[in-house]
């Protein structure tokens, strides 16, 4: 059995030079419960409350043998001496003056003669509890005060990490205008782009639960991911199912991530898009909606891998046009009379307003809201594939002679095979890629390098192996069907399927030069070279770009073993 815990008594101190009365307040006092002291002069209470520091009220009669009981207070001996107590003076004198008088000198209660013990009582225990409150309040200040000054503090160094963080990751990019306004110091919205080595633009827009660091920590570990995998050239499939998996993993499950995933092909001049519970992307052209990219997936974090979708949607590349993508904090933000801002009024700006979009759409939002401290944080973006990819002629097709290697290497040749579910679950162009720039291959060529590989690869799976027609992609929704179609396919992948890649330098077949060979396990197939004024034609556009990349291309039949050489 625990023994129990007697409370602290508060303890009282009597003055007063009268020992009759002195002795009877210390003995009415104690009998409720609390402890006294008792002083017969002002000199006798100096001495105490030098000495002890445990009083909590002071009982002090007015006329005292040496001097009168405001000369405790006037010379501020209570103090000087111990911490602030509440004094209850006692006197015969009901004057209006003196009481004024006696209160402005510090006293806080006044008991007049001759003395009710029982109102006595009421006012000791009620200013006891009150000093006990202002104690327990000051207390509880100076603890805010300091968690405080600490939460700032770590909250100012957690900012410096995540605004640092967040230009690592996505520098400024030509031909991307982005919009972000944070409902606090921590944003969940953000958006981040990243080149490829190939050369194409993977772009990500995101909007994590809540809001202030508990939204913004959810998105440091996608951005993280997305930017390695993106500039490793991996498909966007890939990378919303490792961004949807670790956010299973490493988050609560309260934690989510909505996002749009964008990956523009200048090459294959193709746009694909994965919408995971974000408003719907636009391609805007020429003051028209050619194209909603709407959301059709769950938001990162929800689903388990089996129910998963990473499924994207795919279009054709035009020469003009932009995309538009927001988050929810644009549409859904009310004004005075509860109205949203809402998608129609979002795309009617978009049509009407082509230049300086995201400022007329800031400023027509905030007109709307009558402020500009939005309900929500608010994301905005356009991308002008035209503007994004405007010098790559020169670094692609261009005639400068550029060193192949930082340092001239000996030959060597490289190869990987791939079968069965591997050929889906493994990108060969990043892992050729990777191999390249440990050897300290240019960049520019690693880009033509990649661009080649992920042609090539691509050929052997969709056309050699999986008997896929690039015509499915001709026509409306032509690139659904077409991807719907190879995902179908896809599922019926063997071990009997493989795909070859190798690589050699500066062989006999191509003294100083790199040679690449992909063969298949196809039966072979028809390759038909597009011309390059076909441009509104899908097949043929693989080879072409091929062609137009190395020195030389060579197809072997049945049409199942392509090798090129790159100078």
């Amino acid at each position: 059995m625990n023994a129990s815990i007697n409370p602290k008594k508060s303890c009282i101190l009597v003055i007063d030079d009268d020992d009759m009365l002195n002795f009877l307040f210390c003995n009415f006092l104690e009998s409720k419960e609390l402890d006294t002291v008792s002083a017969n002069s002002i000199k006798e209470a100096k001495e105490i409350l030098q000495t002890n520091n445990s009083i909590d009220l002071i009982l002090l009669d007015y006329q005292l043998g040496d001097g009168i009981g405001m000369d405790l207070l006037e010379e501020n001996i209570v103090n000087r001496y111990c911490h602030k107590v509440p004094i209850i003076m006692i006197s015969a004198n009901e004057e209006p003056v003196f009481l004024e008088k006696c209160f402005l000198s510090g006293v806080d209660d006044y008991i007049i003669k001759p003395v009710n013990l029982s109102l006595l009582a009421l006012k000791v225990n009620a200013l006891i509890k009150s000093v006990g409150m202002n104690q327990l309040i000051n207390k509880q200040k100076n603890e805010l005060e300091l968690f405080k000054l600490e939460a700032e503090r770590e909250e100012q160094v957690a900012k410096f990490t995540y605004d640092y963080l967040l230009r690592q990751y996505s520098p400024p990019q030509e031909g991307i205008d982005l919009w972000l306004k944070s409902f606090s110091a921590f944003s969940g919205d953000m958006a981040v782009a990243k080149k490829t080595t190939s050369g194409s633009l993977y772009f990500m827009l995101v909007d994590a639960t809540g809001h202030g660091l508990s939204a913004a920590i959810s998105i440091i570990p996608v951005m993280n991911i997305f930017s390695s995998m993106a500039a490793r050239g991996f498909h966007v499939q890939k990378i919303v199912s490792e961004l949807n998996q670790k956010l299973l993993t490493d988050m609560p499950d309260d934690r989510f991530v909505a996002a749009v995933v964008i990956e523009i092909n200048p090459f294959r001049r193709e746009i694909s898009v994965w919408n995971g519970g974000m408003p719907s992307v636009y391609w805007v052209n020429d003051g028209q909606v050619v194209y909603e990219f709407k959301s059709e997936n769950m938001a990162l974090g929800i689903l388990d891998d089996d129910q998963f979708d990473s499924n994207v949607k795919t279009i054709e590349l035009q020469d003009t046009g932009y995309l538009f993508a927001c988050s929810d904090g644009l549409t859904e933000q009310v004004n005075s009379a509860g109205a949203p801002f809402s998608t129609e009024r979002v795309l009617s700006i978009v049509k009407k307003s082509p230049y300086k979009l995201l400022e007329n759409l800031a400023s027509m939002l905030r007109a709307h809201a009558g402020t500009d401290k939005y309900c929500d944080d608010v994301a905005m973006a356009v991308i002008e594939p035209r503007q994004v990819f405007k010098h790559i002629n020169k670094s692609f097709f261009g005639t400068g002679s550029f060193s192949f290697f930082d340092c001239q290497p000996t030959p060597f040749s490289w190869q990987v095979k791939l079968t069965g579910k591997k050929l889906e679950q493994c990108d060969i162009p990043p892992l050729c890629n990777n191999f390249l720039q440990q050897l300290g291959c240019d960049q520019y060529l690693c880009q033509k390098i990649f661009a080649i590989v992920a042609e090539m690869t691509s050929n052997a799976i969709d056309h050699g192996i999986l008997k896929l027609s690039s015509d499915i992609k001709d026509g409306p929704e032509g690139f659904m069907r077409y991807f719907a179609e190879r995902e179908r396919r896809a599922k019926l992948l063997t071990d009997a399927d493989c795909v070859i890649l190798s690589m050699s330098w500066n062989s006999e077949l191509a003294p100083d030069r790199l040679l690449i060979e992909v063969e298949d396990s196809g039966d072979g197939h028809n390759i038909n070279v597009k011309s390059p004024g076909s441009d509104h034609k899908f097949s043929g556009r693989g080879i072409h770009l091929i062609e137009t990349l190395s020195e030389s291309v060579e197809i072997f039949l049945p049409g199942n073993k392509i090798r090129a050489i790159i100078k």
